[in-house]
């Protein structure tokens, strides 16, 4: 089983409402919010090297909640879904990449922040994955991890944190550091992690405008890693997936009065490659494949 180092700038995958809670200001004590998202991408036809092209269309669903404790702490979870539609056109009959379909994706996460003074805190993020095309086995679809740090308030303009992630399971074995940061860096713009629901994930930095009313306009990307297991049909039987790029794209977001947010993104996807490993996670074929366009649309609520 291979373990490898992820460098990535932001949490790749956990509950959003769970993530915003470890930068912005405690919650109440008994008090209990909760957020439902919901989530469309569709990334465009792209050539692969090796011959034909990929197309993804993604749907999710979230929902996740958080109470807060005595003394700032809180505790919380959620539960999501994600379906990945991928199509493989004009593939060669001989030495082609077409190895998978449809993926499933189901994720239990919980979330504890122990305040440590009204400035920093520590948090812990466990979380239980499955994700597997449809008939793949359930044990070699599981895949278990935790996400924890440290986060600090410097003042109402900066906010930094650091941590770390470990994540066990589809033959295979990694951890990546966390950064958090929300800086305000003037009037009407900051710099932050991309904490709304998008095609990067909640991973990342974006660059954020928000001198029009009602709207803001955020100009981001981040590096996306997903990992799945095969069903025992086709070139791999039992196998292993994995498909990662980097999302660069532009956001326009409007808040509603109700607790709702509509986001809009147009982007593309660079450096994309797909990855068929065997049931002991060897290497069977990768692939480069060209940049893509991208569009998603993201409803959340808040109440």
């Amino acid at each position: 089983m291979p373990f490898s180092i992820k460098i990535l700038p932001a949490i790749l995958a956990t509950v959003t409402i769970s993530l915003q809670a470890q930068m912005g200001p405690p919650i109440p004590a008994g008090e209990t919010f909760y957020a439902g998202e919901v989530l469309g991408v569709f990334q465009g036809s792209a050539d692969m090297n090796a011959g034909g092209d990929m197309s993804i269309h993604r749907l999710g669903f979230k929902f996740g909640a958080i109470r807060g404790l005595d003394g700032g702490s809180s505790i919380g979870g959620g539960l999501c879904y994600t379906m990945l539609g991928y199509r493989f056109e004009g593939v060669p009959a001989l030495g082609g990449f077409n190895p998978w379909e449809d993926i499933d994706q189901l994720q239990l996460s919980l979330q504890y922040r122990y305040a440590i003074d009204r400035k920093s805190s520590l948090f812990l993020m466990p979380s239980v994955t499955s994700s597997g095309e449809s008939g793949a086995s359930f044990s070699d679809s599981i895949e278990f991890g935790a996400i924890f740090g440290y986060t600090k308030t410097f003042s109402r303009e900066l906010t930094l944190g650091i941590g770390g992630g470990a994540f066990y399971g589809l033959e295979d074995t990694s951890g990546f550091p966390v950064i958090f940061v929300y800086w305000q860096m003037a009037d009407n713009w900051r710099l932050s992690n991309p904490f709304r629901p998008g095609p990067s994930g909640p991973a990342g930095l974006e660059i954020v405008y928000t001198g029009l009313t009602g709207w803001e306009i955020g100009f981001g990307g981040g590096y996306r890693v997903s990992r799945f297991a095969l069903n025992d049909v086709g070139p791999a039987p039992n196998g292993f997936g994995q498909n990662e790029g980097a999302a660069m794209f532009v956001r326009a977001s409007r808040e509603f009065q109700s607790g709702g947010n509509l986001d809009l993104y147009v982007g593309t996807v660079v450096g994309g490659e797909l990855e068929l490993e065997d049931s002991g996670g060897r290497l069977l074929a990768r692939t480069d494949y060209d940049p893509a366009v991208l569009f998603a649309l993201a409803f959340t609520q808040r109440w």
